[in-house]
């Protein structure tokens, strides 16, 4: 399967667009309930196979939207022998 790259430049553009719409008119009402010096940490877990996309776009929001986030992709890759094998839509 070919993997499509896509450049910064698009990727930036989208986001920007996408917190745009967002935010307009109202701002980001979610992130205002949160105290500004809080610390908060995630860590998305899945209890099953998963394909998680759009890192790089999650990645350039935060980053647009504050630049001292910092934004951390740890990847652990599970993979089954027969998985491609079995896929349908690969």
């Amino acid at each position: 399967m070919a993997r499509i790259k896509l450049s910064n430049n698009f990727i930036k553009g989208a986001v920007k667009l996408a917190l745009n719409e967002d935010l307009y008119p109202l701002g980001d009402i979610t992130s205002n309930l949160l105290k500004n010096k809080k610390k908060i940490k995630i860590k998305l877990i899945s209890n099953q196979n998963a394909i998680v996309g759009g890192l790089l776009f999650a990645k350039e929001a935060f980053k647009l939207v504050d630049n001292k986030i910092k934004f951390i992709t740890k990847k652990r890759w599970f993979f089954r022998k027969d998985y491609f094998r079995k896929c349908s839509h690969c």
